[in-house]
């Protein structure tokens, strides 16, 4: 280890509301916290204070409301720290003032949308208004306001672009809208107020106001080029992934306050430069999964004591999942736990190995033998780095993400790079917030990797525990072996078992044992790994989906593995 220092007139609503149905609701809409959103300049903050004023509540404009707990205007954020930073900012902000309770009225940023984690809320129990007004009315209303900064170089080009943007999103979330053209505030707010005392989506005064219509989900994002996806745990936890090019840019931005000094722990060959904006040094871990010791460990904890390192401070770990692994553990057991931020530069890791708080370190008799459950700051997934990628490696990563086709995740072809990222890291946030600790639902995040982790333990030649066969190029073998063991059990089809077949080789991945593979000892590897409580474990496509099953017929499992040496497409 080395060290260095979107307009058309709003038509007749629908027959109810998508968000509405979709997500059960029984109470009134009376009863409801309300939320204000639209364009930037549409009247949100003037007619949202109107109308808690009418309903007698609590009114919160949630700029002012960040002004506030930061001390800075809008402007000097995105100046300071970006458009990124202020959209964190901003979903924690609408986060706490939804926390408020039900008598609050809360008028939104225009651009509060664009956040995935803020759509998932809004598409909650609040009752969503959406203000809508024609393009030139916004343009005269927001020509010449400075204080807007993604309006200030041309604002009717911004105007445009944003509102096709945002318009779907608008109309994701809302439960009923309104044009705000031609028509004084009271008379806006005396509409509104009779809708909602009424409990009524539908509009009886030609044509106002309209349900919601959610777009479909191919508009993934929060941003043209970044990404925001916010993992959410219990106590009121959360951590947000920043995916794009240039992601990594944002990293100062996201080093808490009262952090003094940054470990950036990284491995040689990765060539990735990070500013935290605090003083930091560089430590430097050996190439490849030799990394992933005790030793180094011990290593990297005494080189902190050392440079004066304390429980205020932090660790950004910058590299794949070996570095993330290595690094969320170094940072979950020194002083009993520190602060750490991945910025993850693999395919692997910005899809699987940087998200959700595991980390650990390998064992000559298993991988990931030791670790813990540590949960980072913040995951920055920068897609620019990919490029550089080595082949082999980059198509490491094509093998987890191929898991993700099965686990819900659908046609991933179809997506560009980061909004594929993006959507992975939505589907194991979304595991990661019902089981944090792997004691049920997060085990399907292993889908492939019984025999995938058994193939890598196997395939160490040396005494410096590197492994001859990648992470992903196991796992991707490991799925077509899980299928194989579903279909002997019953528990797929023939079409099911050709499906894995397919997705695998659309990536141009192995589907087959390597030479020489030892069965018996494949088999006996599958007694170590973690998920082997009460006998051997596989994580098992079936009716409901995939989830953990005990196979314990060793013949069974033997006979699959015969079948891996046949390429069967």
């Amino acid at each position: 280890m080395t060290q260095d220092h979107h307009n058309r007139p709003v038509e007749q609503a629908a027959e109810r509301s998508t968000k509405q149905e979709s997500e059960g609701f029984t109470e009134q809409w009376s009863e409801r916290c309300i939320v204000i959103v639209g364009m930037t300049g549409v009247g949100k903050s003037t007619i949202g204070a109107h109308l808690a004023r009418q309903l007698a509540r609590r009114f919160v404009d949630l700029d002012h409301y960040i002004v506030e707990k930061t001390g800075k205007t809008i402007p000097q954020i995105f100046a300071e720290k970006g458009e990124s930073v202020f959209r964190l900012l901003e979903a924690r902000a609408l986060e706490e003032c939804l926390a408020l309770g039900s008598d609050v009225v809360v008028s939104t940023g225009g651009g509060a949308i664009v956040t995935p984690s803020n759509r998932q809320l809004l598409q909650g129990t609040p009752l969503v208004v959406w203000l809508r007004a024609d393009l030139e009315d916004l343009i005269g209303r927001v020509s010449h306001d400075t204080s807007r900064p993604l309006l200030v170089d041309d604002p009717q080009a911004a105007l445009e672009r944003l509102s096709q943007e945002r318009g779907p999103w608008y109309s994701q979330v809302a439960d009923l809208s309104i044009v705000t053209a031609d028509k004084a505030i009271p008379e806006i707010v005396d509409s509104l107020v009779t809708r909602i005392t009424a409990d009524s989506p539908l509009s009886t005064d030609g044509g106002e106001y309209s349900a919601g219509e959610g777009p479909s989900q191919d508009s993934l994002g929060g941003s043209a080029t970044m990404i925001i996806e916010r993992v959410q745990l219990d106590r009121g936890r959360s951590y947000p992934v920043i995916v794009g090019p240039g992601a990594r840019h944002e990293l100062a931005g996201l080093i808490p306050d009262d952090v003094r000094k940054v470990a950036i722990v990284t491995q040689q060959g990765i060539d990735v430069a990070v500013d935290p904006g605090v003083d930091h040094q560089v430590f430097m871990v050996e190439d490849g999964e030799r990394a992933k010791r005790l030793t180094v460990v011990e290593d990297l904890a005494r080189a902190f004591a050392q440079w004066g390192m304390t429980r205020h401070d932090a660790v950004v770990a910058v590299g794949g999942g070996v570095v993330t692994d290595l690094g969320g553990f170094v940072a979950a057991t020194y002083h009993r736990g520190i602060k750490v931020i991945h910025v993850s530069t693999s395919l692997l890791g910005q899809i699987d190995a940087s998200i959700g708080g595991k980390c650990g370190v390998n064992l000559v008799e298993g991988k990931n033998l030791v670790g813990a459950f540590w949960q980072p700051t913040a995951v920055i997934c920068d897609t620019e780095v990919l490029s550089s990628l080595p082949s082999r490696e980059f198509r490491s990563g094509l093998g987890e993400l191929a898991k993700y086709h099965f686990l819900g995740g659908g046609d991933l072809q179809l997506l560009d790079l980061p909004k594929r990222v993006a959507a992975c890291v939505r589907i194991k946030a979304d595991v990661v917030a019902a089981d944090e600790r792997e004691g049920g639902k997060r085990a399907i995040l292993n889908y492939g990797h019984t025999l995938g982790h058994a193939l890598e333990t196997a395939s160490v030649t040396g005494s410096d525990g590197a492994y001859a066969i990648r992470h992903g190029e196991a796992v991707a073998i490991g799925l077509i072996y899980a299928a194989e063991v579903a279909f002997a059990l019953g528990r797929i089809d023939e079409a099911r078992l050709a499906e894995h077949r397919r997705v695998v080789h659309g990536y141009e991945l192995e589907t087959q044992l390597p030479p020489d593979s030892d069965h018996h000892e494949l088999v006996q590897l599958f007694k170590r790994d973690k998920k082997a409580v009460h006998g051997i474990t596989f994580v098992l496509d079936g009716p409901l989906g995939v989830e953990p099953v005990v196979v314990n017929d060793e013949d069974l499992l033997l006979e699959c593995l015969s079948k891996m040496e046949h390429d069967r497409i």
